[in-house]
């Protein structure tokens, strides 16, 4: 996702991220035979109309970054579908799987590296001591980041995990209105409005099975 932000405006790198909701819903049961109940695929749609409307703007299109796009959504999508499926076939817990995917990642990381950053300019950079800090509370956050996605996909769903992301962009967009003083208008207003809408919706219908 990251290069794919990297080779797209902000508006089209927004579309794209929203694109894994289907996607997922298509691949689970493509691999899995699992079926979307009509009252949660309309909530969904809710919700990503509404992310669509607060917060894609500027939309412009190029063929590498369309191109790049389509492949971190396909990746992003079968990366949190196999991390939901394999801890509840495996029995195991996200640490565990954790731990055995994070020294895969690492060394394709490295393999990569030198095919998308300049690592001469990386070697010539003046590591001091406010970069290093930086740098070892990025890696901090990171793991963190990583952990919690592990841990809720590990207890919910990969469908369950998106509506929670774009739960995060719709309270960043509150945020930055409340905190920050960002501009904001009537159609951002009313995308909020209906994205939030549509999470209470689907939280709902996941309360209601688990009573039930």
């Amino acid at each position: 996702m990251n290069l794919s932000l990297a080779h797209n405006s902000v508006g089209f790198y927004q579309l794209s991220k929203l694109a894994c909701i289907p996607v997922i819903i298509v691949v689970e049961y493509a691999l899995y035979e699992r079926i979307v109940p009509l009252s949660k695929l309309l909530t969904v749609t809710v919700i990503v109309f509404g992310v669509g409307v607060a917060s894609v703007s500027d939309v412009t299109i190029n063929f590498i970054g369309v191109i790049l796009a389509a492949v971190a959504v396909t990746f992003t999508s079968m990366a949190q579908i196999l991390c939901s499926h394999y801890q509840k076939y495996l029995e195991c817990d996200s640490m565990q799987l954790l731990h055995s995917t994070c020294p895969l990642v690492t060394i394709g990381m490295l393999v990569f590296i030198p095919f998308f950053h300049n690592v001469r300019e990386l070697g010539q950079a003046e590591f001091s001591a406010p970069l290093l800090t930086h740098i070892f509370w990025s890696c901090v956050l990171a793991l963190g980041v990583n952990i919690t996605n592990f841990l809720i996909l590990g207890k919910t769903s990969p469908l369950a995990y998106q509506v929670l992301g774009h739960l995060k962009a719709t309270i960043i967009l509150i945020l930055g209105v409340v905190v920050f003083n960002y501009q904001y208008n009537a159609k951002v207003i009313a995308g909020t409005v209906l994205a939030l809408g549509g999470v209470v919706a689907y939280t709902e219908l996941g309360r209601q099975k688990t009573v039930g």
